[in-house]
């Protein structure tokens, strides 16, 4: 049999989004919830029960694409081990120093540019001799000598991970190579990143920070895609590919190397679906909801635009990569009272494991999916069998109205305000940083949460009209099959979510499509387009 499906899964912090494209353009999808924090094991389990529910054979497949948030959630919540940093003598503080730029212009307390508690703390940042000049010259020999002690201190502190930066190495990577040599003779199982592979170009900070993300990285990313290959290479199925944060895909063990490259994978990848799927002219701000964070992204002309750089929970990397701002805020986000009375979201965010409380799996932290819960804007039953504990959202809610002197009920209110209003403050900065005008645009809402939030987002920023395409909440797995190598990909609107709805309608509503819940807000109305894009419009 031909080879006719072409398969993406994609890993959210929440859910898994599975999807297969029939050489015909018929799309068949499913969401399947992530079970503790397992990494691979649910991307398996995800694809073989969208085979068994498409019919699809390990021989019907041509290709297996892979994205994900893991590296872009790592690093927004920064819980994995520190690395360490190996740097040319007199160096060590640079990374800490950074560009000494004050963002918060008003704030009483100016908070350190990077963390590097959490990144590479003092202990583990060392020096090296040796000296490559501006011209690529070596003007001092390295000094290996220093090795054995270093390799000491990395082995007794239990590192896993270690990045090397070396002035000038983009110019001449031999010293940074050498080092690797010697370092991995002694330590054969460390992690080792080169700032000469990871980011060859000028300017010491930006090129040093991406490179220690990079091995903070790396542990977690290898363990993870060496055991989903294999999973895969034993069901038959084709060599896996990733995406990449800078459009198309590339095989696995590329990415595996060289994770940062990984970072903003699913997020870009939802931008191809848009670009590939969306009727609409003019300028499109794309708002990406998922469990863990928010993404932010704009189309101009039909097309995602790029930048050389992104910037990830306030830390700036060095990489090319869809022109996408991420914040800390999803439907796991973990809600909080701050001294003063505020509600703060994120950027700990519950995942899937233990979830938010109204998962019944366990968590008891006040999250915003437990916000939505008890205000009914979800179903009782979400996409992968997940039924809602209302019980369990209002007591997790509890200690937040206590502190808020309020209702769970407007408490609840409270959260999903708050939320609303910090996505709507990074939909305007990121236009605005743009040089476009968020009025001149039209919002397209995807992730599993971008319906539920995009009405009342919009109005803050002062949109009129929000598009909410089909298949919307598992657009990161569709878009990994519309990279410019594939090809122009052809979506149907078959098996359109939005077929049981009215055709058209007014709010205060909540749309429980498959897959997709939709918010609808007093004043706004709803009509099914002929492509099957869902469009909201904010009555005048």
């Amino acid at each position: 049999m031909s080879a006719s499906w072409s398969l993406a899964v994609d890993m959210g912090g929440t859910f898994i989004d599975a999807v297969a494209l029939r050489s015909d353009g018929h799309v068949a999808s499913l969401k399947h919830p992530r079970a503790g924090r397992r990494l691979a094991e649910p991307v398996v389990e995800a694809l073989d029960q969208l085979f068994a529910q498409a019919g699809i054979g390990a021989d019907d497949v041509g290709r297996v694409v892979h994205g994900s948030t893991v590296i872009t959630n790592l690093l927004l919540e920064l819980n994995e081990p520190p690395v360490a940093l190996v740097l040319t003598r007199g160096m060590r503080d640079v990374p800490v120093l950074a560009r000494q730029d004050r963002k918060e212009l008003y704030e009483p307390v100016i908070m350190p540019a990077v963390p590097e508690a959490k990144l590479f703390p003092e202990p583990l940042r060392f020096e090296i001799g040796g000296r490559i000049d501006a011209e690529g010259r070596e003007v001092e020999p390295l000094d290996l000598s220093a090795v054995d002690a270093i390799a000491d201190a990395v082995s007794d502190a239990g590192v896993r991970a270690l990045a090397v930066g070396l002035l000038f190495s983009h110019r001449n990577p031999t010293h940074e190579r050498a080092l690797r040599a010697a370092l991995h003779a002694r330590l054969p199982s460390l992690h080792i990143s080169l700032s000469s592979e990871v980011d060859p170009q000028p300017r010491e900070f930006e090129r040093w920070l991406t490179t220690a993300l990079d091995a903070y990285a790396k542990p977690l990313a290898a363990n993870y895609l060496h055991a989903l290959a294999d999973a895969l290479k034993m069901r038959g199925l084709p060599p896996l590919r990733l995406m990449r944060s800078a459009g198309g895909t590339a095989p696995w063990h590329d990415l595996a190397e060289q994770p940062i490259g990984f970072a903003m994978s699913g997020p870009c990848a939802a931008l191809q679906g848009v670009a590939a799927g969306l009727a609409a002219s003019g300028p499109a701000i794309v708002l990406d909801i998922g469990g863990t964070s928010a993404d932010i992204s704009i189309l101009r002309d039909g097309r995602p635009t790029f930048t050389d750089a992104l910037e990830c929970g306030g830390l700036p990397i060095r990489q090319r990569c869809a022109d996408i701002a991420s914040i800390g805020i999803g439907g796991g986000s973990v809600v909080s009272v701050l001294p003063g009375g505020a509600l703060r979201l994120g950027p700990r965010s519950q995942g899937a494991w233990p979830g938010p409380a109204a998962f019944g799996l366990g968590g008891d932290l006040p999250t915003l999916s437990d916000a939505l819960c008890v205000l009914d804007r979800l179903p009782p039953r979400l996409a992968g069998g997940i039924m809602l504990d209302r019980g369990a959202a209002e007591a997790a809610l509890g200690g937040v109205a206590g502190a808020l002197g309020l209702s769970v009920l407007r408490t609840a209110e409270a959260v999903v305000g708050a939320a609303a209003a910090g996505m709507a403050e990074a939909v305007k900065t990121h236009a605005f940083q743009r040089n476009l005008d968020p009025a001149d645009a039209v919002l397209v809402a995807i992730g599993g949460g971008g319906a539920q939030h995009a009405a009342e987002i919009t109005e803050l920023v002062g949109m009129r009209r929000v598009l909410v395409m089909p298949n919307a909440s598992v657009m990161s797995a569709l878009g990994m099959l519309c990279g410019p190598e594939e090809g122009d990909v052809r979506l149907t609107a078959s098996n359109s979510p939005w077929a049981s709805l009215p055709p058209e309608g007014a709010g205060p509503y909540s749309l429980f499509a498959p897959m997709t819940t939709v918010f609808v807000p007093a004043g706004w109305s709803w009509r099914v387009m002929p492509d099957q894009t869902l469009a909201l419009e904010a009555k005048a």
